[in-house]
C-alpha cells in the first residue's frame, strides 16, 4: 500500500483531543442522567447510556479515522492503463540570425529552413507546433497550437528583423522553445532545431542537459555548407573590423551536441532523404504503439475508506437517535 498524501498523518494527532472531549462529554451526561432518574431508574439509565455512549463514540472516532485514511489517498494493486492515444507537441526553433542569410546554399540558408518547417508542418496536421525564433536571444512567435495558418503566416516573416538583439545564442533558442513545450501535456514532445550551428553565447551543454532532464528529444537539422559562405550586407557582404568579407560555416558540433544529449538525431537540412528520416522518426513517437500503448498504474482506493466512513457514520447515527430498551 502507498499513499499519494501521507503528511495528512499528522492529522491523527487530533483523534486524542477529540476522544478527551467525548470522555467528557460521557461523564457530563452521567452525572445528568443520575440527577434526572432518581435512585430507582438511575442504574437502568445509566446502563443504557454507557452503552450507548460507548458505541456512539466508537464509531465517531472510527469515522474520523477512516476519512482521514481517504484523505490520505491509499492506494494498491495495479492496473492497465492506455496511454494517450494522439499526437506530438512540437517547438521548431529557427536560428534568424545574420549568418542564416548566407547563400553557400541557394536561395539562401534561411530559406532552406523555411521551406523544412513548412514541410514538416504539413506532414504532421494533427500535431501542435509553437514557433520560436532566436539571435541573441529567443522569442516565441506563437505559443502551441493546431492552427497551421498562422504558422505559415509567420515563416512567410522568418529573418534577422524579428528580434532586436543581435548576436547568436543557440541554447537561449533551446531554453525558449523548452518553455513552450516544458508543462506538462499528454502528448509526446520534442524540439526540432534549425540553424547553421555557429553560436556565441550561452550554456549549451547546460540548456541540452535541461531538455533530456525533461524528457524531451532534441533533433537538429543544420543548415549551410562546411565550406561556408558570404553574408550579404546591403549591396554588398558584411565585413569584420578589419574589412574582411565575413566568412561563415556550417558548424556541425553544437548541433550534434543537442542531439546526441537529449536522444534526438543531427541531420543536414538540405539533404532529402533526411527530411524524410525525420518525418518517420516523428511519427513513430507520435504513435502510441511505440511506446508500449499501455502502462501499470498503482489503483486509487480512497473510495473504499469513504464507503466505510459513510457506515460508520450511519451507524453513530442510528445508535444515537433509535431508542434502547424503549428508554432512550
Amino acid at each position: 500500500m502507498s499513499f499519494s498524501n501521507p503528511e495528512v498523518f499528522w492529522t491523527l494527532l487530533l483523534l486524542l483531543p477529540a476522544g478527551l472531549l467525548l470522555y467528557a462529554s460521557y461523564l457530563q451526561g452521567k452525572q445528568e442522567l443520575q440527577r434526572i432518574g432518581g435512585a430507582w431508574r438511575g442504574p437502568r439509565l445509566h446502563s443504557v447510556y454507557r452503552l450507548k455512549g460507548f458505541f456512539s463514540g466508537l464509531l465517531l472516532m472510527l469515522t474520523f479515522l477512516l476519512l482521514i485514511l481517504a484523505w490520505s489517498g491509499p492506494s494498491w494493486g495495479m492496473s492497465p492503463v492506455e496511454e494517450p492515444q494522439n499526437g506530438l507537441d512540437i517547438a521548431l526553433a529557427v536560428d534568424v540570425s545574420r549568418s542564416m542569410t548566407a547563400t553557400d546554399i541557394q536561395p539562401s540558408r534561411i530559406d532552406q529552413a523555411r521551406e523544412v518547417v513548412r514541410a514538416l508542418v504539413a506532414a504532421f496536421p494533427n500535431a501542435r507546433f509553437s514557433l520560436v525564433v532566436f539571435e541573441g536571444v529567443g522569442v516565441t512567435l506563437t505559443p502551441l497550437t493546431p492552427d497551421q495558418a498562422v504558422l505559415d503566416r509567420w515563416l512567410d516573416e522568418l529573418g534577422p528583423h524579428l528580434t532586436t538583439s543581435p548576436g547568436s545564442n543557440l541554447a537561449s533558442g533551446l531554453e525558449e522553445a523548452l518553455r513552450t513545450v516544458g508543462f506538462s501535456s499528454l502528448h509526446h514532445r520534442v524540439v526540432v532545431v534549425l540553424s547553421d550551428g555557429e553560436t556565441r553565447e550561452g550554456n549549451l551543454l547546460e540548456t541540452a542537459r535541461k531538455a533530456a532532464g525533461l524528457g524531451i528529444e532534441v533533433f537538429t537539422l543544420g543548415f549551410g555548407t562546411p565550406e561556408g559562405g558570404r553574408i550579404p550586407d546591403r549591396d554588398s557582404f558584411l565585413k569584420d573590423d578589419f574589412g574582411f568579407p565575413v566568412q561563415t560555416k556550417r558548424d556541425d558540433r553544437n548541433l550534434q551536441l543537442l542531439s546526441s544529449e537529449t536522444g534526438g538525431k543531427f541531420f543536414v537540412g538540405t539533404d532529402r532523404a533526411s527530411q524524410r528520416e525525420l518525418q518517420d522518426l516523428l511519427s513513430n513517437l507520435g504513435n502510441p504503439a511505440s511506446r508500449g500503448g499501455v502502462t501499470l498504474e498503482t489503483v486509487p482506493r480512497y473510495r473504499v475508506f469513504l464507503f466505510l466512513a459513510l457506515l460508520t457514520l450511519s451507524g453513530f447515527l442510528l445508535v444515537r437517535i433509535v431508542p434502547w430498551r424503549g428508554v432512550f
